[in-house]
């Protein structure tokens, strides 16, 4: 007993001097030695090494979130141990809240009140997140863009943005400042100093600076980042959520609804009269939720798949994108949006405008056209479009024709025509900058018809659902109030 003691002790010196001097070690290491000492201590039946694995797992997380040593390394750890102790802090307070309320008695609806208010309270939490993102993002390549076209010296400009704040912008000025001082390129800098840089705004900065038009497109990612935010910033009567959050609760409700009502109703029918049945929507209702909990068990399934939609939402939402090299997931989302009918155009439409951006650019700075077309095959646009990018610069790096290659290789019609050697070079940025503005023009167009179109659609079917459903629960009511007035003598 002493000797394992002794050995949970030294584990314990261990892990705290690895979670200071080395916090991504210990925070990848930290989960599979506790989860070994629990285990252990289940086999043996020995308590003590279940709080041990605990007492191991919380101070080494502890350790790597208030540690202070060389603040600009490692800092994922520290993020990831912060998360990770606010997450179990907030679990164990909503359990013993819950605690609480079966302790006095408080029935179903306080607890799923409760329960719908700690949603509403997560989901206003991530709404806040994201825009203060979005506004990091925005006013930190705003300083950035106006400091490199007034030829400023981009570590002082950052130094003086950051003086007398401790915000998130000022703590990724100084980021960016650290990495400018040791002689990184812009670009660079900032991939390191704010790894959290929006990867359209990346990936365009990185193709212009080789092509020696940074200020210029640090111009024009200020203009789309101002776009994006005033068209969120639109007023919308309903949340584009609501619908699914609507029939999320809808499918948990008519769920509890099958199992522990309707069944009753079924048997009060058929002991009050002999062939007695549901009728038709509650039959039809029944079947399908007896098909799918009790005969296939697809609940399980559809329960979790809001779950699985709002993390891969998160993911896209708060993670950053590699073009060069995607993610496996941001393959699989590339393929949806590129195969299915209404988001090709959608997506087709984007990659256009990008690559029709930088072209612009490029040309207006007097960059050759084949240099400007590989610098394209780096920016952030889906994976299928960038394969038609590549055909394009390989057919015209073999001594190709520049419109006819962009013709065979599917980059449309009126991109061939601005880039047409024969409409003359000096006309081909015009074209290029007319072909822009169309091309935003018509994302935003078919943006809001869109939504003008398909919204009262989804309205009406999920009216229609609704409705359904409503009349499916209630009328066995009904039937069992008709059969029990027969019984009823004026």
């Amino acid at each position: 007993m002493p000797e394992i003691t002794a050995i949970f002790v030294l584990l314990i010196v261990g892990y705290g001097l690895l979670a200071y001097f080395k916090p991504g070690i210990a925070l990848v290491t930290v989960p599979v030695v506790a989860g070994t000492v629990g285990y252990l201590g289940v086999v043996v039946g020995r308590v003590e090494g279940v709080l041990f694995a605990g007492v191991l797992l919380l101070l080494t997380l502890i350790i790597i979130a208030a540690s202070d040593r060389d603040r600009e390394s490692q800092q994922w750890a520290r993020r990831w141990a912060s998360w990770i102790l606010t997450t179990i802090a907030a679990v164990l307070l909503v359990l013993a809240i819950f605690s609480v309320l079966r302790i006095v008695g408080a029935g179903a609806i306080l607890p799923l009140l409760f329960f719908l208010g700690i949603v509403a309270i997560i989901a206003a939490l991530i709404g806040v997140g994201i825009n203060a993102r979005k506004t990091v993002a925005t006013e930190v390549l705003t300083t950035l863009g106006a400091s490199m076209r007034q030829n400023l010296p981009l570590p002082m400009a950052l130094d003086c943005a950051a003086a007398g704040r401790d915000d998130a912008s000022a703590r990724t000025f100084l980021r960016i400042k650290k990495w400018l001082v040791q002689g990184y390129s812009v670009t660079e800098a900032i991939r390191r100093g704010y790894p959290q840089c929006p990867t359209r705004a990346m990936a365009m900065l990185t193709s212009a600076e080789g092509l020696g038009q940074l200020p210029a497109a640090f111009k024009e990612v200020q203009a789309d980042l101002k776009t994006r935010a005033a068209e969120r910033g639109r007023l919308r009567p309903v949340h584009p959520a609501y619908p699914f959050v609507i029939l999320i609760i809808m499918f948990f409700l008519v769920l509890a609804l099958m199992t522990f009502v309707i069944p009753t109703f079924k048997t009060v029918l058929e002991e009050m009269m002999k062939g007695a049945t549901l009728p038709w929507p509650s039959r039809i209702l029944f079947g399908f939720v007896a098909f799918i909990v009790y005969k296939t068990h697809l609940w399980l399934v559809l329960a979790a798949m809001p779950f699985v939609a709002l993390l891969l939402w998160l993911r896209g939402r708060w993670g950053v994108r590699r073009p060069v090299q995607p993610y496996f997931l941001s393959r699989i989302g590339d393929f949806l949006k590129w195969h299915l009918p209404v988001l090709h155009w959608f997506e087709m439409n984007n990659s256009t405008l990008q690559t029709v951006e930088l072209l612009r650019l490029s040309l207006k700075g007097g960059c050759p056209l084949d240099e400007a077309i590989a610098a394209t095959l780096g920016l952030d646009v889906n994976l299928y479009f960038r394969k038609r990018l590549k055909c394009w610069h390989r057919s015209v790096e073999a001594g190709g024709n520049v419109a006819q290659a962009a013709r065979r290789c599917g980059l449309g019609k009126a991109l061939a025509w601005a880039v047409d050697t024969t409409t003359g070079a000096v006309e081909t940025p015009d074209v290029l900058d007319m072909l822009e503005t169309f091309y935003r023009s018509n994302y935003s167009y078919r943006v809001n018809l869109a939504r003008f179109v398909l919204w009262p659609c989804a309205i009406i079917l999920l009216g229609a659902t609704v409705g359904f459903v409503v009349i499916a629960i209630f009328l066995p009511s009904i039937s069992v109030i008709g059969v029990m007035s027969s019984y009823v003598y004026p």
